[in-house]
């Protein structure tokens, strides 16, 4: 009998692991932002890493990173955008990137809160191009949807919220929640960890979007952040999102890599259902770091649907 204390303990242990490895992590320290590119602004939730490309009188636009990818890998699209004449805002996301992570459920108001303290802290009062990718596309999504005098098109690449998990094991958690989040909390640094291993073997990945994403597994509060998006805002659909969109005339452009993995292809279906005026366009070849890996062809697919009438 002396074995079911140790086996008791040995469970135990292993329940409290991921809080262990969490708080063994370095927290963000003034030292690690001393050298990073753009700007640093107090919100009311807490430090927002910033910065901006392109001209100072292009139009605005601004790009939501995803919850892996932090705004680095939005920079080689932005510097594509920027040769066009647009002026783009790049943000990380709390608890990505180097701002600051903050605790509590990561849905839709969450999102929304850092990006109107940011427009405001930055002076954006006329409207904007709002760019979104992969699950930056559902914060993209829901803001135009709760702001649309102030969008002036919404671009979304390789995005998240149009496709529910169909595997019989996610089909199981998603009706269990304890047990779900204690299975995420398990297996969620692995998956990070193995998805960001196979970027490192991509020779299409820039360095710089390697390192941006290596760096922020290491700091306190990324994968804390990132499975509150999951409970949160990555759990929603935004297919009604998309029937408002129609509805109401906002220009939607989506754009998809045609090998992508992790989106399923039968979403540019849905989309085409749900919203019948957004365009619609495929990057052959390109994965789902498609903004990185294929930025000057994103940027051109952006360039042609405004130039033949997407606002």
């Amino acid at each position: 009998m002396i074995w079911l204390p140790v086996i008791g303990l040995l469970l135990l242990s292993l329940l409290f692991l991921p809080s262990v490895q969490e708080t063994l992590r370095s927290p963000m320290t003034e030292s690690m932002r001393r050298f990073a590119r753009g700007s640093f602004a107090e919100l009311s939730e807490g430090m927002t890493h910033f910065y901006w490309i392109g001209p100072e009188r292009g139009p605005v636009a601004v790009c939501v990173h995803g919850i892996t990818t932090p705004s680095e890998g939005l920079v080689p699209l932005a510097e594509e955008l920027a040769k066009t004449g647009y002026r783009v805002l790049l943000y990380d996301l709390y608890g990505r990137g180097l701002s600051d992570h903050v605790t509590g459920p990561q849905d839709r108001a969450f999102f929304h809160q850092q990006l109107q303290d940011l427009l405001a802290h930055e002076g954006v009062v006329e409207d904007f191009t709002l760019i979104g990718y992969s699950a930056g596309g559902c914060i993209a999504t829901s803001f135009a949807a709760e702001n649309l005098p102030r969008v002036r098109q919404l671009i979304l690449i390789a995005s998240v919220g149009l496709h529910s998990p169909t595997s019989p094991v996610a089909s199981f958690m998603e009706h269990r929640p304890g047990l779900r989040d204690l299975f995420l909390r398990w297996t969620y640094p692995m998956a990070a960890r193995r998805y960001l291993r196979s970027h490192l073997t991509d020779s299409d990945t820039p360095p710089d979007v390697i390192r941006a994403q290596v760096a922020q597994t290491r700091r306190r509060g990324f994968f804390p952040s990132n499975l509150a998006a999951m409970r949160g805002i990555l759990r929603d659909d935004f297919g009604p999102e998309h029937r408002l969109f129609h509805l109401q005339g906002l220009p939607v452009l989506a754009i998809w890599g045609g090998t992508d993995r992790i989106i399923p292809g039968h979403v540019i279906g849905r989309l085409a259902e749900i919203n019948r005026s957004a365009k619609q366009d495929v990057v052959e070849g390109a994965g789902h770091g498609v903004v990185y890996t294929h930025p000057q062809e994103v940027a051109r697919i952006i360039s042609d649907n405004i130039r033949h009438g997407l606002h």
